[in-house]
């Protein structure tokens, strides 16, 4: 084998072949683009490859400056098509449609040249309207949130934080939680309102004035303050409750309790801020009791609305201050509305005149006039033949605020009271001095939304006690940034029934919850128990709580009593 070495043409003058290949002899010269490398051309690298996968679908014509490296396309000249059918025009926009009001250049071709159509015309008058759009998921409209306001504004870390609110009592850690009960599992139970039968009466009470029928935003009545006792007893503290216990025909009574109290574990779906109830189990009988001081006892406001109240403690609009005002008005409220005791129609009394709270009050102060009724509710339904009865009977102390005379001049049991207009801008309300006459339904619909769990425990207890009317009453501070003035707008009637329909609450609910509850604590062992709703979930816990868990509250509450009464 021998190696031949090839013959190498050496160019001194330059750089580059000495001659020209034979094979390209004929061909023009054609020089490179002004954006093509030689270096490129031998270049296998990843970004050569990137480059070249970006430029394949590149169909442009190659840029050449000679023309034998052209694209000539065949002349059409002379060429007809022999075709005697009309041509079919593609449907377009017209002028009612996308294309219509443009200028000229974009937009202005041969859909805008056809009139408007029927069609067209409908739609165009319809152009602006917003159309429905479909459910949305939890993801996106958490996305929308966090992102509303534009790129930069309304971000996640730019809203304003959830309010945490703090809990009714505080949770000790040597209590223990025997279990815990979802607002949405309550939404399921129903039962058939029962019919209640009256173990005893007592109590009197003062006429309604009707002059404050009359009242108007221009023809208002300033609140008066009216000292007067009211007594929030507690169940186990009724010496008519303990009185009717003790009694045989009420022997098969399971369960006692007061309204207020049945109200709020009836309305607790609609309860924002924490409360509890004392669950004392002192045999096979049950007792719902409330702790002195309780939250049961006040009358809150703007609960349900969204993000209100101050956070500030000293400022008029904190939460605790509002309740504290709107407890303050209903008190007012329910007596400077009825007539004295020196009027023509004198008082209604019950079969026992005297309250059982009366000899309590100071010498000094008068107690309010309220009637009490003691009825028994039997919950469940009536058993079938061979089966158990699980019915279980509830006695509940009532109470009633005034008496009316109706049309026929019969005595019609009443509720008295008062919703409370704080700051129409800061709640986004009416203006009720603007808009009470013409729009009253209207402000209650805002009261609904800012009071739903008020408003539902105010209906509860009228139905509870078998007030024929509740009466409602419209006041509204002087000026916005008094909280201590007040003066009453106008008043409403209605019936319990009918307004429970009006501000969508479900009765049947309302007492299949109730129901609900008893059973669950009939099942537990005998002692003492806690139902607390969580301050920041629609959630319930029942908790095991030792007997002196709260004698340290009731020993300051008497110590504030005897103070009362030695001043």
């Amino acid at each position: 084998m021998s190696f031949v070495v090839p013959t190498i043409h050496d160019n001194e003058n330059g750089w580059g072949p000495c001659t020209e290949p034979e094979q390209f002899a004929d061909l023009p010269y054609a020089p490179f683009e002004k954006r093509a490398f030689v270096g490129r051309m031998a270049d296998w690298s990843q970004r050569a490859e990137q480059y070249r996968e970006r430029r394949r679908f590149d169909n442009r014509a190659p840029q050449v400056t000679n023309e034998a490296f052209s694209y000539h396309e065949e002349s059409s000249e002379g060429f007809a098509l022999v075709d005697t059918a009309k041509p079919v025009v593609q449907p377009g926009w017209d002028r009612g449609m996308r294309g219509r009001g443009r200028g000229r250049g974009r937009g202005r071709g041969r859909w805008q040249s056809a009139p408007m159509g029927a069609e067209a015309k409908f739609n165009a008058k319809f152009e602006n309207k917003r159309t429905p759009q479909a459910a949305q998921s939890k993801w996106k409209k958490s996305q929308q949130a966090n992102f509303r306001g534009g790129s930069y504004g309304g971000r996640w870390n730019d809203q304003k934080p959830q309010r945490v609110r703090d809990s009714s009592v505080d949770v000790r850690p040597d209590w223990v939680v025997k279990g815990q009960i979802g607002f949405a599992e309550l939404a399921k139970m129903s039962l058939e309102p029962p019919e209640p039968v009256e173990a005893h009466a007592c109590g009197t009470m003062h006429y309604y004035d009707k002059a404050f029928d009359r009242l108007t935003p221009k023809s208002e009545k300033t609140l008066e303050r009216i000292e007067r006792a009211f007594y929030k007893v507690s169940t186990s503290d009724d010496p008519e409750i303990l009185r009717l216990a003790d009694e045989p025909e009420h022997a098969d009574v399971k369960v006692f309790a007061t309204d207020a109290v049945l109200a709020v574990i009836m309305a607790a779906p609609r309860s924002v801020h924490s409360w509890d109830v004392v669950v004392n189990r002192v045999g096979d009988k049950l007792y719902l009791d409330k702790r002195a001081d309780s939250a049961i006892d006040y009358v809150t406001c703007n609960e349900t609305a969204i993000d209100y109240g101050d956070e500030d403690r000293e400022s008029i609009n904190h939460m605790g201050k509002l309740t504290t005002e709107a407890t303050f008005i209903n008190q007012n409220f329910s007596q400077q509305v009825l007539m004295p005791k020196e009027a023509k129609e004198g008082t209604f009394a019950f079969e026992t005149p005297s309250s059982p709270f009366a000899s309590a009050a100071p010498a000094d102060q008068q107690a309010a006039p309220v009637g009490y009724r003691y009825r028994v509710f039997n919950l469940g339904k009536p058993p079938k033949e061979g089966d158990d009865d699980s019915r279980v009977k509830v006695l509940a102390r009532t109470e009633l605020d005034g008496v009316m005379k109706g049309k026929a001049e019969e005595d019609l049991l009443m509720r008295l009271y008062a919703l409370n207009e704080v700051d129409a801008k800061l709640t986004n309300g009416i203006d009720w001095r603007q808009k009470l006459d013409s729009q009253r339904g209207a402000v209650l619909a805002t009261e609904l939304k800012n009071n739903s769990n008020k408003l539902a425990k105010w209906t509860l207890q009228a139905m509870l006690a078998g007030a024929d009317l509740i009466k409602l009453g419209y006041v509204s501070r002087v000026h916005s940034r008094d909280s201590f003035n007040h003066v009453i707008l106008g008043t409403q009637t209605y019936k319990p029934k009918e307004f429970a329909t009006q501000i969508n609450l479900n009765v049947n609910n309302a007492w299949g919850i109730l129901k609900g509850i008893i059973d669950l604590c009939l099942e537990l062992e005998e002692g003492r128990y806690l139902l607390l709703k969580d301050p920041n979930k629609p959630v319930m816990r029942l908790y095991t709580v030792p007997l002196d868990a709260f004698a340290e509250e009731e020993d300051m509450e008497m110590v504030d009593e005897e103070g009362q009464e030695d001043d």
